[in-house]
Protein backbone atom coordinates (compact mmCIF):
# COMPACT_ATOMS: atom_id res chain seq x y z
CA UNK A 1 0.00 0.00 0.00
CA UNK A 2 2.78 2.29 0.16
CA UNK A 3 3.39 5.42 2.95
CA UNK A 4 0.51 7.58 4.57
CA UNK A 5 -0.66 10.20 2.17
CA UNK A 6 0.48 13.38 3.04
CA UNK A 7 -2.31 15.23 4.71
CA UNK A 8 -2.86 17.75 2.03
CA UNK A 9 -4.64 15.15 0.15
CA UNK A 10 -7.23 15.30 2.23
CA UNK A 11 -7.82 19.44 2.44
CA UNK A 12 -11.53 19.96 2.13
CA UNK A 13 -12.80 16.49 2.49
CA UNK A 14 -16.12 16.25 3.92
CA UNK A 15 -16.08 15.02 7.67
CA UNK A 16 -12.84 16.45 8.36
CA UNK A 17 -10.65 13.24 6.77
CA UNK A 18 -7.90 15.97 7.16
CA UNK A 19 -8.08 16.39 10.67
CA UNK A 20 -8.19 12.59 11.36
CA UNK A 21 -4.86 12.64 9.46
CA UNK A 22 -3.57 14.80 11.30
CA UNK A 23 -4.40 12.96 14.57
CA UNK A 24 -2.58 9.86 13.05
CA UNK A 25 0.69 11.97 12.45
CA UNK A 26 0.83 13.83 15.46
CA UNK A 27 0.11 10.44 17.33
CA UNK A 28 2.46 8.67 15.82
CA UNK A 29 -0.35 5.95 15.06
CA UNK A 30 1.42 4.55 11.92
CA UNK A 31 4.28 3.34 13.85
CA UNK A 32 1.51 1.01 15.94
CA UNK A 33 -0.49 -2.32 14.33
CA UNK A 34 -3.84 -0.76 14.36
CA UNK A 35 -6.61 -3.19 13.33
CA UNK A 36 -9.90 -1.91 12.81
CA UNK A 37 -12.30 -4.43 14.11
CA UNK A 38 -15.68 -2.81 12.33
CA UNK A 39 -15.38 -1.15 8.94
CA UNK A 40 -17.99 -1.11 5.89
CA UNK A 41 -18.85 -1.25 1.91
CA UNK A 42 -21.93 0.07 0.73
CA UNK A 43 -22.66 -3.60 -1.13
CA UNK A 44 -22.97 -2.62 -4.78
CA UNK A 45 -25.96 -5.02 -5.83
CA UNK A 46 -25.66 -5.21 -9.25
CA UNK A 47 -21.76 -6.84 -8.40
CA UNK A 48 -23.49 -9.37 -6.29
CA UNK A 49 -26.16 -10.35 -9.28
CA UNK A 50 -23.60 -11.88 -10.89
CA UNK A 51 -23.62 -14.63 -8.12
CA UNK A 52 -27.55 -14.93 -7.15
CA UNK A 53 -29.69 -16.68 -9.60
CA UNK A 54 -33.48 -15.51 -10.63
CA UNK A 55 -35.57 -14.25 -9.49
CA UNK A 56 -33.81 -11.76 -7.09
CA UNK A 57 -30.98 -11.49 -9.77
CA UNK A 58 -33.49 -9.01 -11.56
CA UNK A 59 -34.32 -7.18 -8.39
CA UNK A 60 -30.66 -6.40 -7.91
CA UNK A 61 -30.54 -5.25 -11.46
CA UNK A 62 -33.31 -3.02 -11.33
CA UNK A 63 -33.05 0.92 -11.27
CA UNK A 64 -36.18 1.02 -9.36
CA UNK A 65 -35.36 -0.51 -6.15
CA UNK A 66 -38.22 0.96 -3.96
CA UNK A 67 -40.59 -2.34 -4.28
CA UNK A 68 -37.93 -4.41 -2.40
CA UNK A 69 -38.79 -4.09 0.66
CA UNK A 70 -34.79 -5.14 1.93
CA UNK A 71 -33.32 -2.51 -0.81
CA UNK A 72 -35.57 0.27 -0.70
CA UNK A 73 -35.39 -0.09 3.31
CA UNK A 74 -38.41 -0.62 4.78
CA UNK A 75 -38.35 -2.81 7.67
CA UNK A 76 -40.53 -6.59 7.42
CA UNK A 77 -42.20 -6.11 11.16
CA UNK A 78 -39.96 -8.47 13.04
CA UNK A 79 -41.93 -8.40 16.01
CA UNK A 80 -45.05 -8.69 14.47
CA UNK A 81 -44.62 -10.07 10.73
CA UNK A 82 -46.43 -6.95 9.04
CA UNK A 83 -44.52 -4.82 6.91
CA UNK A 84 -43.92 -1.17 8.13
CA UNK A 85 -42.13 1.94 6.37
CA UNK A 86 -38.84 3.34 8.55
CA UNK A 87 -40.54 6.40 9.12
CA UNK A 88 -38.04 7.40 11.79
CA UNK A 89 -36.01 10.55 11.03
CA UNK A 90 -32.28 10.06 10.45
CA UNK A 91 -31.26 13.58 9.96
CA UNK A 92 -27.72 14.44 8.90
CA UNK A 93 -26.44 10.96 9.17
CA UNK A 94 -28.06 9.53 5.97
CA UNK A 95 -26.03 12.32 4.01
CA UNK A 96 -23.81 11.45 1.35
CA UNK A 97 -20.38 10.91 2.35
CA UNK A 98 -18.23 12.91 -0.56
CA UNK A 99 -15.09 11.17 -0.22
CA UNK A 100 -15.65 7.11 -0.53
CA UNK A 101 -19.55 8.19 -2.61
CA UNK A 102 -21.35 6.51 0.26
CA UNK A 103 -23.53 5.55 1.03
CA UNK A 104 -23.94 4.89 -2.89
CA UNK A 105 -22.83 1.39 -3.79
CA UNK A 106 -18.87 1.31 -4.17
CA UNK A 107 -17.12 -0.65 -6.89
CA UNK A 108 -14.30 -2.97 -5.99
CA UNK A 109 -12.11 -1.01 -7.57
CA UNK A 110 -13.03 2.50 -5.20
CA UNK A 111 -12.75 -0.44 -2.05
CA UNK A 112 -9.89 -1.04 -3.21
CA UNK A 113 -8.23 2.52 -4.55
CA UNK A 114 -10.51 4.85 -2.18
CA UNK A 115 -11.64 2.85 1.12
CA UNK A 116 -8.41 0.94 1.73
CA UNK A 117 -6.18 3.96 1.64
CA UNK A 118 -8.45 5.96 3.70
CA UNK A 119 -7.98 3.84 6.68
CA UNK A 120 -3.98 3.50 5.99
CA UNK A 121 -3.72 7.36 6.17
CA UNK A 122 -5.35 7.55 9.76
CA UNK A 123 -3.32 5.38 10.68
CA UNK A 124 -5.12 1.74 10.43
CA UNK A 125 -3.20 -0.93 8.76
CA UNK A 126 -6.09 -3.95 8.71
CA UNK A 127 -9.82 -3.76 8.26
CA UNK A 128 -12.26 -6.31 8.88
CA UNK A 129 -15.47 -5.35 6.43
CA UNK A 130 -19.07 -6.05 7.07
CA UNK A 131 -21.75 -5.44 4.62
CA UNK A 132 -24.62 -2.81 5.14
CA UNK A 133 -28.13 -3.34 3.93
CA UNK A 134 -27.64 -7.19 4.56
CA UNK A 135 -27.03 -6.73 8.17
CA UNK A 136 -31.12 -6.46 7.83
CA UNK A 137 -31.56 -9.38 5.95
CA UNK A 138 -32.16 -11.47 8.73
CA UNK A 139 -35.75 -10.09 9.17
CA UNK A 140 -36.83 -10.39 5.69
CA UNK A 141 -39.20 -13.34 5.42
CA UNK A 142 -37.72 -14.30 1.93
CA UNK A 143 -35.85 -17.05 3.73
CA UNK A 144 -34.67 -18.25 0.26
CA UNK A 145 -33.97 -14.92 -0.54
CA UNK A 146 -31.41 -15.05 2.76
CA UNK A 147 -29.46 -17.74 1.81
CA UNK A 148 -28.90 -16.56 -1.72
CA UNK A 149 -27.90 -12.77 -1.28
CA UNK A 150 -25.70 -14.16 1.61
CA UNK A 151 -23.95 -16.97 -0.83
CA UNK A 152 -23.76 -14.61 -3.09
CA UNK A 153 -21.97 -11.27 -1.07
CA UNK A 154 -19.30 -14.32 0.49
CA UNK A 155 -18.79 -15.07 -3.37
CA UNK A 156 -18.12 -11.36 -4.58
CA UNK A 157 -15.72 -10.72 -1.20
CA UNK A 158 -13.70 -13.66 -2.69
CA UNK A 159 -13.60 -12.68 -6.23
CA UNK A 160 -12.69 -9.24 -5.62
CA UNK A 161 -10.62 -9.01 -2.01
CA UNK A 162 -10.51 -12.54 0.23
CA UNK A 163 -6.70 -13.43 -0.01
CA UNK A 164 -5.59 -10.70 -2.56
CA UNK A 165 -5.11 -7.76 -0.32
CA UNK A 166 -3.78 -8.39 3.32
CA UNK A 167 -5.28 -5.53 4.39
CA UNK A 168 -9.07 -6.71 3.89
CA UNK A 169 -10.44 -9.48 5.79
CA UNK A 170 -13.69 -10.57 6.13
CA UNK A 171 -16.24 -13.08 8.61
CA UNK A 172 -18.72 -15.10 6.67
CA UNK A 173 -21.91 -13.83 6.68
CA UNK A 174 -24.57 -16.65 6.72
CA UNK A 175 -28.16 -16.70 6.39
CA UNK A 176 -29.62 -17.31 10.21
CA UNK A 177 -32.87 -18.30 9.63
CA UNK A 178 -31.43 -21.06 7.73
CA UNK A 179 -29.16 -22.87 9.72
CA UNK A 180 -28.24 -25.65 8.17
CA UNK A 181 -27.58 -23.62 4.88
CA UNK A 182 -25.43 -21.45 6.60
CA UNK A 183 -23.48 -23.79 8.17
CA UNK A 184 -22.69 -25.00 4.56
CA UNK A 185 -22.05 -21.57 3.80
CA UNK A 186 -19.21 -21.21 6.57
CA UNK A 187 -17.63 -25.13 5.21
CA UNK A 188 -17.37 -23.64 1.93
CA UNK A 189 -16.15 -20.28 2.94
CA UNK A 190 -14.51 -20.80 6.25
CA UNK A 191 -11.33 -22.17 4.67
CA UNK A 192 -10.33 -19.25 2.44
CA UNK A 193 -7.36 -17.24 3.34
CA UNK A 194 -8.51 -13.67 4.74
CA UNK A 195 -11.77 -15.11 6.37
CA UNK A 196 -11.44 -14.53 10.33
CA UNK A 197 -14.96 -15.02 11.79
CA UNK A 198 -18.63 -15.56 11.35
CA UNK A 199 -21.11 -12.85 11.36
CA UNK A 200 -24.41 -12.86 12.45
CA UNK A 201 -26.68 -9.62 13.20
CA UNK A 202 -28.47 -8.63 16.61
CA UNK A 203 -31.68 -8.81 14.54
CA UNK A 204 -33.39 -12.53 14.25
CA UNK A 205 -36.62 -13.46 14.33
CA UNK A 206 -35.16 -16.49 16.82
CA UNK A 207 -33.07 -15.59 19.49
CA UNK A 208 -29.18 -16.27 19.37
CA UNK A 209 -29.51 -19.19 22.26
CA UNK A 210 -31.92 -21.43 20.88
CA UNK A 211 -31.00 -25.00 19.99
CA UNK A 212 -31.75 -24.17 15.96
CA UNK A 213 -28.68 -22.40 15.75
CA UNK A 214 -26.64 -24.92 16.83
CA UNK A 215 -25.56 -26.00 12.98
CA UNK A 216 -24.04 -22.84 12.83
CA UNK A 217 -22.06 -22.88 16.62
CA UNK A 218 -21.02 -26.23 15.18
CA UNK A 219 -19.87 -25.41 11.86
CA UNK A 220 -17.80 -22.17 12.89
CA UNK A 221 -16.70 -24.40 15.93
CA UNK A 222 -15.36 -27.29 13.56
CA UNK A 223 -13.72 -24.23 11.22
CA UNK A 224 -12.41 -22.58 14.38
CA UNK A 225 -13.92 -19.69 13.36
CA UNK A 226 -15.55 -16.71 15.92
CA UNK A 227 -18.59 -16.09 16.17
CA UNK A 228 -19.00 -12.12 15.29
CA UNK A 229 -22.24 -10.59 16.13
CA UNK A 230 -23.28 -7.06 14.68
CA UNK A 231 -25.48 -4.77 16.31
CA UNK A 232 -28.20 -3.24 14.18
CA UNK A 233 -30.72 -0.27 14.50
CA UNK A 234 -33.76 -1.19 14.71
CA UNK A 235 -37.01 0.96 14.45
CA UNK A 236 -39.77 -1.42 14.72
CA UNK A 237 -41.55 -2.22 17.82
CA UNK A 238 -41.15 -0.37 20.78
CA UNK A 239 -38.69 1.83 19.32
CA UNK A 240 -41.21 3.03 16.25
CA UNK A 241 -42.47 4.95 18.71
CA UNK A 242 -39.62 7.43 18.56
CA UNK A 243 -39.85 10.49 16.27
CA UNK A 244 -36.50 11.31 15.48
CA UNK A 245 -33.92 8.92 15.13
CA UNK A 246 -31.69 9.94 18.31
CA UNK A 247 -33.96 7.65 21.20
CA UNK A 248 -33.37 4.93 18.24
CA UNK A 249 -29.50 5.10 18.19
CA UNK A 250 -29.12 5.66 21.91
CA UNK A 251 -30.73 2.24 22.54
CA UNK A 252 -31.36 -0.24 19.87
CA UNK A 253 -28.31 -1.31 19.57
CA UNK A 254 -26.76 -1.97 22.74
CA UNK A 255 -30.43 -3.33 24.09
CA UNK A 256 -30.82 -5.92 21.28
CA UNK A 257 -26.87 -6.84 22.14
CA UNK A 258 -27.74 -7.37 25.70
CA UNK A 259 -30.66 -9.25 24.55
CA UNK A 260 -28.75 -11.78 22.77
CA UNK A 261 -25.84 -12.10 25.15
CA UNK A 262 -28.55 -13.04 27.75
CA UNK A 263 -29.53 -15.59 25.09
CA UNK A 264 -26.98 -17.07 24.70
CA UNK A 265 -25.56 -17.16 28.41
CA UNK A 266 -28.43 -18.41 29.92
CA UNK A 267 -29.17 -21.16 27.15
CA UNK A 268 -25.72 -22.56 28.05
CA UNK A 269 -24.07 -21.73 24.65
CA UNK A 270 -20.75 -21.66 26.23
CA UNK A 271 -20.92 -24.68 27.61
CA UNK A 272 -22.42 -26.54 24.10
CA UNK A 273 -19.55 -25.09 22.62
CA UNK A 274 -16.75 -24.73 24.79
CA UNK A 275 -14.24 -24.40 22.26
CA UNK A 276 -16.19 -21.27 20.57
CA UNK A 277 -15.35 -17.69 20.95
CA UNK A 278 -17.56 -14.42 20.31
CA UNK A 279 -17.10 -10.98 19.64
CA UNK A 280 -19.83 -8.55 20.14
CA UNK A 281 -19.82 -5.69 17.48
CA UNK A 282 -21.00 -1.72 17.68
CA UNK A 283 -22.93 -1.38 20.67
CA UNK A 284 -20.58 0.74 22.78
CA UNK A 285 -19.09 -0.52 25.90
CA UNK A 286 -21.25 1.15 28.99
CA UNK A 287 -23.83 -1.90 28.58
CA UNK A 288 -21.50 -4.42 29.31
CA UNK A 289 -21.42 -4.05 32.92
CA UNK A 290 -24.94 -3.73 33.81
CA UNK A 291 -26.06 -6.79 31.62
CA UNK A 292 -22.92 -8.69 33.59
CA UNK A 293 -25.02 -7.71 37.76
CA UNK A 294 -28.45 -7.69 36.24
CA UNK A 295 -28.03 -11.38 35.35
CA UNK A 296 -25.77 -12.49 38.04
CA UNK A 297 -28.38 -11.08 40.20
CA UNK A 298 -31.47 -12.50 38.64
CA UNK A 299 -29.83 -15.80 38.02
CA UNK A 300 -28.85 -16.35 41.91
CA UNK A 301 -32.67 -16.08 42.41
CA UNK A 302 -33.91 -18.66 39.77
CA UNK A 303 -30.81 -20.71 38.65
CA UNK A 304 -32.71 -23.70 38.15
CA UNK A 305 -34.11 -21.73 34.82
CA UNK A 306 -30.91 -21.70 33.61
CA UNK A 307 -29.82 -25.60 34.44
CA UNK A 308 -26.67 -25.74 32.05
CA UNK A 309 -24.84 -22.83 33.22
CA UNK A 310 -21.35 -24.02 35.97
CA UNK A 311 -20.54 -20.19 36.86
CA UNK A 312 -22.17 -16.88 37.13
CA UNK A 313 -23.40 -15.31 34.00
CA UNK A 314 -21.07 -12.70 34.41
CA UNK A 315 -18.34 -15.03 34.44
CA UNK A 316 -18.84 -16.20 31.05
CA UNK A 317 -19.30 -12.56 29.66
CA UNK A 318 -15.89 -11.89 30.89
CA UNK A 319 -14.88 -14.97 28.03
CA UNK A 320 -16.33 -12.57 25.65
CA UNK A 321 -14.27 -9.99 23.27
CA UNK A 322 -15.87 -6.52 22.17
CA UNK A 323 -15.45 -3.71 20.21
CA UNK A 324 -14.92 -0.23 21.44
CA UNK A 325 -17.23 1.62 18.49
CA UNK A 326 -19.13 4.26 19.56
CA UNK A 327 -17.71 4.69 22.52
CA UNK A 328 -18.69 6.91 25.42
CA UNK A 329 -16.31 8.83 26.24
CA UNK A 330 -18.35 11.93 27.70
CA UNK A 331 -17.37 10.72 31.82
CA UNK A 332 -13.78 9.23 31.48
CA UNK A 333 -14.79 7.81 35.56
CA UNK A 334 -17.31 5.69 34.02
CA UNK A 335 -15.81 4.48 31.07
CA UNK A 336 -12.36 3.46 32.92
CA UNK A 337 -15.14 1.80 35.39
CA UNK A 338 -16.55 0.04 32.37
CA UNK A 339 -13.09 -0.91 31.24
CA UNK A 340 -12.29 -2.40 34.06
CA UNK A 341 -15.55 -4.53 34.71
CA UNK A 342 -15.16 -6.82 31.12
CA UNK A 343 -11.28 -6.78 31.32
CA UNK A 344 -11.14 -4.26 28.38
CA UNK A 345 -7.28 -4.15 27.84
CA UNK A 346 -7.52 -7.91 27.17
CA UNK A 347 -10.76 -8.16 25.40
CA UNK A 348 -11.83 -5.16 23.93
CA UNK A 349 -11.03 -4.64 20.10
CA UNK A 350 -10.82 -1.22 18.61
CA UNK A 351 -13.39 -0.54 15.86
CA UNK A 352 -13.79 2.53 13.75
CA UNK A 353 -17.11 1.85 11.81
CA UNK A 354 -16.13 3.93 8.75
CA UNK A 355 -17.46 4.80 6.63
CA UNK A 356 -20.48 5.94 8.63
CA UNK A 357 -21.39 9.06 9.99
CA UNK A 358 -20.53 8.86 13.80
CA UNK A 359 -17.19 6.68 13.01
CA UNK A 360 -14.57 6.27 15.55
CA UNK A 361 -10.54 7.00 15.36
CA UNK A 362 -7.95 5.53 16.55
CA UNK A 363 -7.09 8.56 18.95
CA UNK A 364 -10.55 7.28 20.47
CA UNK A 365 -8.40 4.62 22.36
CA UNK A 366 -5.04 6.50 22.14
CA UNK A 367 -6.24 9.29 23.88
CA UNK A 368 -7.82 7.39 27.00
CA UNK A 369 -6.06 8.95 30.03
CA UNK A 370 -6.51 5.73 32.07
CA UNK A 371 -5.25 3.39 30.08
CA UNK A 372 -1.37 2.30 29.86
CA UNK A 373 0.29 2.79 26.45
CA UNK A 374 0.63 -1.50 26.65
CA UNK A 375 -3.05 -1.63 26.94
CA UNK A 376 -3.74 0.92 24.05
CA UNK A 377 -1.17 -0.98 21.97
CA UNK A 378 -3.59 -4.05 22.95
CA UNK A 379 -6.78 -2.93 22.53
CA UNK A 380 -5.81 -1.08 18.84
CA UNK A 381 -4.46 -4.02 17.38
CA UNK A 382 -3.10 -6.63 19.63
CA UNK A 383 -6.48 -7.84 20.75
CA UNK A 384 -7.39 -8.60 17.24
CA UNK A 385 -4.58 -10.42 16.16
CA UNK A 386 -4.60 -12.84 18.77
CA UNK A 387 -8.45 -13.21 18.85
CA UNK A 388 -8.72 -13.37 14.92
CA UNK A 389 -5.30 -15.21 14.52
CA UNK A 390 -3.92 -12.75 12.14
CA UNK A 391 -0.23 -11.68 11.78
CA UNK A 392 0.90 -8.37 12.64
CA UNK A 393 1.78 -6.41 9.60
CA UNK A 394 5.48 -4.89 9.56
CA UNK A 395 4.81 -0.70 10.79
Amino acid sequence: MGKPISKTRHKGIRAGLDNAVRQAEERNLHDLFVVDADCHQMEPFAELAKFIDSPYKEVFLSGDKEDDPLLSGRDEGLLNNKSTVKQVHYGPGRRKRSEITYPEPQSPDEIIQILTQRMQDIGIKVSVIFPTTLLSVATDPRHDFEVGVMNAYMDFMLEHFLGKYPEILSPVCVPVNSPDKAAELIHRIGPEKGVIGVMIPSMTPTLAGDDSWDPIYEAAQEEDLPICMHSNNYVGGFFGGFQKFIGVHALSRPVTMAIQVTSIVLNGVPERFPKLKFLFIEGGVTWIPWIMQRLDAVYLMRREEAPLLTKKPSEYIKDFYFTSQPLEFTEMSDLNYSFKKFDAENHLLFASDYPHWDFDLPSSIYDLPFLTETAKRKILGQNAAKFFGIPEMAT
